[in-house]
C-alpha cells in the first residue's frame, strides 16, 4: 500500500474503516441505517490513549431530534503507524494521536472520543472478519507485525517503566523491536462490564490461537509465541440497548416485518454464541493478518518456516546451556534442555566422524571439548580434576604441613615450590595414566573379541577399528573439557544481569561468590555489575583461553597442568595471611604461564567488539584502555582483559583502594546490567574467535609435522 493509496471498508456492524499507509481509522456509527440513534459507545482496551474502561457519548443528552445534529460527535479507534525507533514517550502518545487526527481530513474523529493505538507494522496487513446472527454482529479488524513475537514468560527487555518526564534523556531508552498485533472488536449489541471482560479475554485467546495456527515462534527464546511484546486489543459496544429495523439489514425474523431489539448482554463465555463469534472472527482476521505480514517479510509461508528452523538451530548453538541458570544463588545448575543435549552429542559425533576427515586429531578433540562445555553437563564432580586438586590441597595444607613451614619465609617458599611441582607432576601423571588406561583397555577388548571369535572380528572389523579410535579420543575430549569452563562463566554472568535488572541485590550479592571471592556485603548495583564484568573478562583468560593456549602448546596434559597450577594459585597464591610465602611459588608460576594468554584475551575481546553489531562496544577504546590501565592491577596479567572490557563498554571498573580501570575514558559511566549482557556477548564471540584461532594453529602444526624431514 503506497503513501497515497486509500481504502474505505464498510463493515456489517455499521462502522467504517479508513485505511492508508499511515493509519487505520475506524469510525463507529452514530445511528443505525434507518436512523435509530446510538447513545454512545463503551470501550475496553489496553490502548495507550483512552485505554481501560471508557464510555464515549455520541450526543450531548436525550431526547434526540434533528436540532441535535450539530451536537453529534463521532467515536472511533485509530491505529497509527509509528517509526520502528519510536520509544513510546517522545513525542507523547496523546499528542501523536491528536496530531494524526487533526491532520487527517478523511475522518471526523475527535481525540477525546477516540481510542488510540500505535504500531510499526505495515497497514497493508489489515484484515477483517465478521460473524453475525439474527441480532448480533461481531467485526474483527486486525493489523499484524510479528518481528517482535514473544512467548508468555520470556525474559523481559525493559525493566524501567516509561515515565513521562520533560527532563528525560531520549537517548537512554532503547526502543522495543518493531511489530505489534493490534486487534479491534466491534460488537453491535450492548454488553455489561463483566461480559466485556469475558469477550475481551476471548479475543486475546483467539489471537494466541491464531499464532499457534501459524507456528509463530518467540524472537527471544525460540519457543511458541502467543503474540508480540506490544499487542493491544480494543473491544467496543453500544452503551444502551438498540432497536434495529428491517432496513438495517439485520436478520429479524422469518417474515422480516418486526423490529429487533438488542438488549444488554450480561454473559459472554466461550460456550455462548457471542463467545463463538468473537473467537472465530478474531482468530480468522488475526491469522490472515499474520500471514500477510509473513509474506511481506519472507515472501512466502514456507520460507518463513525454513528461516524459523534455521534460526532455532542457530540459537541452540549460540546459547548452548544458557537457559540452565540456577533459580536461586548457589543452587546446582540444572541440566540443559533435551534439544541442547541432542545438539551437543551431534556436535561431538560430527567432530569425530566428519571433522577428522579435514582436521588433525588435536583439533577435533578441542572442537568436541568446546561442544561438550557448551551443550552437555560436565564430568561428575567426584572425578573432576579441579575438585580432586582442591581436596588434595586442603588435605596437604591442613593435615600434612607443619605450622612452622608457614611461619618461616624460607621454609614456606621452599615447601610451596615442592608442593607446586609435586601437584603438577601428580595430576599430569594421573592424566597420562588415565589416557593410557583407556587406550590399553580398548585394545584389550578388541584383542579378546577377535581371539574368541574370528568370524565376529572379520565381519565387524570396521566397527572395531572405529571403537578403538573413538574410545581414546572421547577420553581425551573428557579430560580437556575439565580444564576450561566458558559456558558456566557466561551462564552465571547472565544470572547476575537478571538479578540486577530486577533489583534483587541480595540474590546478586550471593551469586557473585560463583565468580570471585570479593566481599559483596556492601556492594551496590553498580559495584556488583562491575565485579561481574571484571570476573567475566579475567576468568575468560584464566578459565578458557589460557587452557586452550597450553593445549595447543603441549596437548591435553599441558592444559591439565595449567589448570592445576591455576587452582593452586586460587587456593594458596594470595597475598598476606597464612600462605604468604607458601603460596608465592604458585602465584609467580601462575603469573608466568598467563603472560601470553592474558594479552591474547585482550586482543580477542577487542576483535570481538569490532565485529559484533553493537554500537555501544568500541574496539579502539578497548585497545587503548588495555595498554594504558593494565598496570593499575597488582597482577601483571589480570589488568589486560579487565581494562580491555572497560574500554570496550566504556565503563568504569573499580575495586576501591586498588584500581579504577577506564576512569580516563571520555563519557565513562558506571556499569549496569545491560553492560553485563553486552560484555557476555563480547566474551562469547571472543571465545569463539580464540577457538577458531587454536584450531587453525593446530592445523598448521599438523601440516608442518607432515612436511618435516
Amino acid at each position: 500500500m503506497g503513501m497515497n493509496d486509500k481504502k474505505i471498508i464498510p463493515t456489517q456492524s455499521g462502522c467504517t474503516v479508513h485505511v492508508n499507509a499511515s493509519r487505520v481509522a475506524i469510525e463507529l456509527p452514530t445511528e443505525t441505517k434507518c436512523g435509530t440513534p446510538f447513545h454512545g459507545w463503551n470501550s475496553l482496551s489496553s490502548a495507550t490513549v483512552n485505554g481501560g474502561f471508557r464510555s464515549f457519548p455520541c450526543r450531548s443528552s436525550p431526547p434526540f431530534s434533528s436540532d441535535d445534529a450539530d451536537k453529534i460527535q463521532v467515536c472511533g479507534v485509530i491505529n497509527c503507524k509509528v517509526p520502528a525507533s519510536y520509544d513510546g514517550i517522545h513525542p507523547d502518545p496523546a499528542i501523536l494521536i491528536q496530531n494524526a487526527i487533526d491532520n487527517d481530513g478523511d475522518v471526523q474523529l475527535n481525540a477525546d472520543s477516540t481510542v488510540g493505538l500505535m504500531t510499526a507494522a505495515y497497514m497493508k496487513t489489515l484484515r477483517t472478519a465478521t460473524r453475525s446472527s439474527s441480532n448480533v454482529v461481531v467485526d474483527a479488524i486486525v493489523t499484524a507485525g510479528v518481528s517482535n513475537a514473544r512467548a508468555v514468560g520470556a525474559d523481559a527487555d525493559c525493566f524501567d517503566l516509561p515515565v513521562k518526564s520533560k527532563s528525560q534523556d531520549k537517548g537512554k531508552k532503547t526502543p522495543p523491536p518493531p511489530g505489534t498485533i493490534n486487534t479491534v472488536v466491534v460488537i453491535n449489541a450492548p454488553l455489561s462490564q463483566s461480559a466485556m471482560v469475558e469477550a475481551y479475554a476471548i479475543a486475546i485467546e483467539a489471537k494466541c490461537a491464531a499464532c499457534f495456527d501459524l507456528s509463530l515462534t518467540c524472537a527471544k527464546s525460540g519457543k511458541s509465541a502467543q503474540g508480540t511484546g506490544t499487542d493491544c486489543v480494543v473491544l467496543v459496544c453500544p452503551t444502551t440497548s438498540i432497536t434495529y429495523k428491517q432496513a438495517d439489514n439485520i436478520h429479524i425474523d422469518e417474515n422480516g416485518t418486526k423490529n429487533c431489539r438488542c438488549d444488554l448482554i450480561s454473559y459472554a463465555g466461550k460456550h455462548t454464541l457471542l463467545g463463538e463469534f468473537v473467537g472465530q472472527a478474531v482468530r480468522e482476521a488475526t491469522r490472515e493478518a499474520i500471514r500477510a505480514n509473513i509474506r511481506e517479510l519472507y515472501g512466502s509461508i514456507w520460507r518463513y518456516h525454513c528461516a524459523r528452523y534455521l534460526k532455532w538451530i542457530r540459537n541452540l548453538i549460540l546459547r548452548g546451556a544458557q537457559p540452565c541458570v540456577p533459580p536461586f544463588p548457589m543452587m546446582p545448575v540444572p541440566s540443559a534442555p533435551s534439544e541442547v543435549l541432542v545438539l551437543g552429542v551431534t556436535l561431538i559425533l560430527f567432530s569425530f566422524f566428519v571433522g577428522s576427515l579435514f582436521l588433525p586429531r588435536a583439533a577435533t578433540v578441542l572442537m568436541a571439548a568446546a561442544s561438550w562445555d557448551r551443550c552437555l553437563p560436565s564430568v561428575p564432580l567426584a572425578v573432576h580434576p579441579v575438585v580432586l586438586a582442591g581436596k588434595v590441597i586442603s588435605f596437604v595444607t591442613t593435615k600434612m604441613t607443619p605450622e612452622r613451614v608457614y611461619q618461616n619465609p624460607a621454609f614456606g617458599f621452599l615447601g610451596g615450590l615442592v608442593f607446586l611441582v609435586g601437584m603438577i607432576s601428580l595430576f599430569v601423571c594421573g592424566g597420562h595414566l588415565f589416557l593410557s588406561s583407556v587406550q590399553w583397555m580398548t585394545r584389550l577388548f578388541s584383542t579378546h573379541a577377535c581371539y574368541y571369535s574370528h568370524t565376529y572380528c572379520d565381519n565387524h572389523k570396521k566397527k572395531i577399528q572405529i571403537m578403538m579410535d573413538f574410545m581414546p579420543w572421547i577420553a581425551e575430549v573428557a579430560l580437556v573439557e575439565t580444564t576450561f569452563s566458558l559456558q558456566l562463566l557466561c551462564t552465571i554472568s547472565l544470572q547476575m544481569a537478571r538479578f540486577l535488572e530486577r533489583s534483587q541485590l541480595d540474590e546478586a550479592r550471593s551469586q557473585l561468590s560463583w565468580l570471585c571471592s570479593r566481599d559483596s556485603t556492601h556492594l551496590n548495583s553498580e559495584d556488583l555489575a562491575g565485579a561481574t564484568l571484571e570476573s567475566l573478562s579475567e576468568n575468560l583468560s584464566d578459565g578458557t583461553i589460557a587452557p586452550w593456549f597450553w593445549y595447543v602448546t603441549f596437548g591435553p596434559l599441558g592444559a591439565l597442568g595449567y589448570r592445576i597450577a591455576n587452582t593452586l594459585d586460587s587456593r594458596v597464591g594470595y597475598r598476606g595471611g597464612k600462605y604468604e610465602w607458601f603460596g608465592k611459588p604458585s602465584a609467580r608460576f601462575d603469573d608466568l604461564i598467563n603472560l601470553i594468554p592474558a594479552r591474547v584475551t585482550a586482543i580477542a575481546l577487542c576483535l570481538a567488539a569490532y565485529i559484533i553489531p553493537n554500537k555501544t562496544c568500541c574496539a579502539k577504546t578497548g585497545l587503548k584502555t588495555a595498554r594504558k590501565d593494565c598496570s593499575q592491577c597488582s597482577s601483571p596479567n589480570a589488568g589486560w582483559p579487565m581494562a580491555a572490557m572497560a574500554g570496550i563498554l566504556q565503563v568504569r571498573l573499580e575495586k576501591k583502594g586498588e584500581y579504577c580501570l577506564g576512569k580516563n575514558i571520555i563519557g565513562v559511566k558506571d556499569p549496569n546490567p545491560s553492560d553485563i549482557r553486552a560484555g557476555h556477548w563480547v566474551a562469547q564471540v571472543a571465545g569463539g574467535l580464540s577457538l577458531l584461532a587454536a584450531i587453525i594453529v593446530l592445523l598448521f602444526q599438523s601440516l608442518i609435522v607432515h612436511k618435516g624431514p
